[in-house]
């Protein structure tokens, strides 16, 4: 029961009381057998209650200080020998100092001295000029070691709310670059499925209504749904490679381009919208992220011509600047209902693609008719 009690008590007043109970019983023994006259049990008193204050020097260390030193000048008023009784001041004013309160520290240290000179000149007996040089440096020397004891701590504290602050911004970096990343997987998902499926729908949809009347021509429609099938397997293939090695430089599979643009349209001709490429300069070897943004961007509103439009045609038009590329797609569909439009997926998606490299992007009804999607993209180069 006992020892339950004792380890309820704060850890910082079990070790203060020990140490309290180790100077108490050292200044007593030093009192009685070392120097002249024992102190008597009013002197062990003294010391023994200067050393219990002790206990309380870290939770109040200045009134800590304040009572050691007056039970330490009373005892030295009263005469009694051996300089035990500036024991506990002493470390009393350490305890000061180290908790930051340096000022009371110095105060303090000042006020005992010039106390004990005082009871020493109008006392029983004044004390020797070696004992006065030894008070006066063995003071000295505890404020020099409390103030060190100080900085070290601040210094300490410094690392460790560094060290908090870093691993709370690695935390943040970390999530980001998982939101990012799942981000990223989310667009790719969407872009790869999306237009596939939308051209197996669609033809699924020829096949389903010519497989009576015209066999040959709902035979070709099914055709384009297994190639169209085996598009998409290839593509999602690369993603998931991505994903498993993720230690590699590259995937087994490279990500698709603008030079791929060819069967792009080519699916969705087959999705019986009739698409026009519109590339007048030669296709420029671009950084791998501007070149895989530009072909998603154009994937991504070709399904949404097939899907929402309902386009006859559409129109895919390149053109490379000094310093962009503009990516401009248009189509004759119905462009936005008038009922309003709220952006999908697909839309969002594709803004995020441009503004991750830095690009620009619109998306609006045409003039006339229709629906238009412009994406300008930096032509920056990776530093070699």
């Amino acid at each position: 029961m006992g020892r339950t009690h004792w380890r309820r008590v704060p850890r910082d007043l079990r070790l203060d009381g020990v140490l309290a109970l180790v100077v108490a019983v050292s200044t007593v023994m030093a009192g009685t057998f070392i120097g002249g006259s024992p102190p008597g049990w009013f002197g062990c008193l003294l010391l023994t209650l200067s050393a219990a204050f002790l206990t309380f020097r870290r939770r109040f260390p200045v009134r800590v200080m304040v009572l050691t030193m007056l039970c330490s000048l009373v005892y030295y008023r009263l005469g009694y020998a051996s300089g035990a009784f500036t024991v506990a001041p002493a470390l009393a004013v350490y305890t000061a100092t180290a908790s930051g309160r340096r000022a009371a520290g110095l105060l303090g240290a000042g006020a005992y001295l010039a106390g004990v000179f005082l009871v020493g000149r109008y006392g029983q007996e004044s004390a020797s000029r070696e004992g006065s040089v030894w008070l006066v440096v063995w003071i000295l020397v505890i404020i020099v070691v409390g103030e060190v004891s100080r900085s070290r701590t601040e210094q300490l504290e410094v690392a460790r709310e560094r060290a908090r602050h870093a691993e709370i911004d690695r935390e943040r970096e970390a999530r980001r670059r998982a939101d990012e990343e799942r981000l990223r997987i989310a667009r790719e998902l969407h872009d790869v499925l999306a237009h596939s499926i939308s051209v197996i729908n669609v033809q699924a949809g020829v096949a389903a209504h010519l497989l009576d009347r015209n066999p040959e021509q709902a035979r070709i429609a099914v055709t384009t749904i297994r190639q169209a099938t085996k598009d998409v397997f290839v593509e999602i293939r690369s993603i998931l490679d991505v994903l498993r090695r993720v230690d590699e430089e590259s995937p087994m599979t490279p990500p698709p381009t603008i030079r791929h643009l060819d069967d792009l349209v080519r699916r969705t001709v087959a999705g019986q919208v009739r698409v026009e490429l519109d590339v007048r300069e030669p296709i420029a070897d671009l950084p791998p992220d501007i070149d895989l943004t530009a072909y998603r961007i154009v994937q991504e509103s070709l399904t949404n011509v097939i899907r929402h439009s309902g386009a006859e045609s559409a129109r895919v038009s390149l053109r490379f600047g000094d310093h962009d590329l503009l990516v401009r797609i248009e189509d004759d569909g119905r462009g936005v209902p008038e009922t309003g439009h709220t952006p999908g997926n697909g839309l969002v998606g594709m803004r995020e693609r441009a503004m991750a490299v830095s690009g620009r992007f619109t998306a609006a009804p045409g003039r006339e008719r229709g629906f238009v999607v412009e994406a300008h993209l930096p032509l920056r180069r990776h530093e070699t």
